[in-house]
């Protein structure tokens, strides 16, 4: 199976089910800026190549949860909405090998990372499928110890680059605690950069 076609389809939960309100902020670049009160921002590119192949096999990689996977990221307890509409029909969507393609509303449990910005419980709350872009929004649920968004977003550019963007917001689950948003800012930047070379070639084959 080909990656998704391009055409948009995006939507955005609501905040049940979530440990967060400010739903979908990572989408806006002006988040790094300007984050919502509490929040750490943070945002990492990196170019993996040029051209439609790389595009549409980094594609493939990112909607089966393989950045996650080649970050070194256990996801388990994949539950996707029993009925979605999107650019590839109606959810829940699988490859030809039973792996899931990520849609909206799909819940999983991250683990294996040994960073609290990353594992746990989280809700796929926003997916982007058009032209030249592609990608997902994830955040997380109650139980898990920080309240966090990530982006992961693909972009074919205009002068044929491919390039990956992880752009995120995150603070503690339980408030404002200045020790632990030291610790957290140094972890997310880490996991971020993490994240984002995950789709590299050498390591997305």
């Amino acid at each position: 199976m080909s990656a998704a076609p391009k055409r948009r389809a995006t939507a955005i939960e609501d905040d049940r089910g979530l440990n967060y309100t400010v739903i979908g902020a990572t989408l806006s670049p002006d988040v790094v800026a300007f984050p919502p009160s509490g929040f750490r921002p943070n945002t990492v590119s990196h170019r993996l190549g040029s051209g439609a192949p790389r595009f549409e096999i980094a594609s493939r990689h990112l909607m089966t949860w393989g950045v996650m996977t080649s970050a070194g990221v256990d996801v388990d307890e994949i539950v996707a909405e029993p009925a979605r509409s999107s650019a590839r029909g109606v959810g829940p969507l699988f490859l030809e090998d039973g792996t899931p393609w990520i849609t909206p509303g799909m819940t999983a449990v991250l683990s294996g990372s040994g960073t609290p910005v990353i594992d746990g419980p989280i809700k796929v709350v926003t997916v982007l499928e058009e032209p030249g872009r592609v990608g997902f929004v994830w955040g997380s649920r109650p139980g898990h110890a920080v309240a966090v968004e990530r982006l992961f977003l693909l972009e074919h550019e205009d002068d044929d680059s491919v390039v990956f963007t992880v752009r995120s917001i995150s603070r503690p689950a339980g408030g404002r605690n200045p020790l632990a948003a030291v610790a957290q800012r140094s972890a997310q930047q880490k996991a971020d950069e993490r994240f984002a070379k995950a789709l590299h070639p050498s390591r997305a084959a």
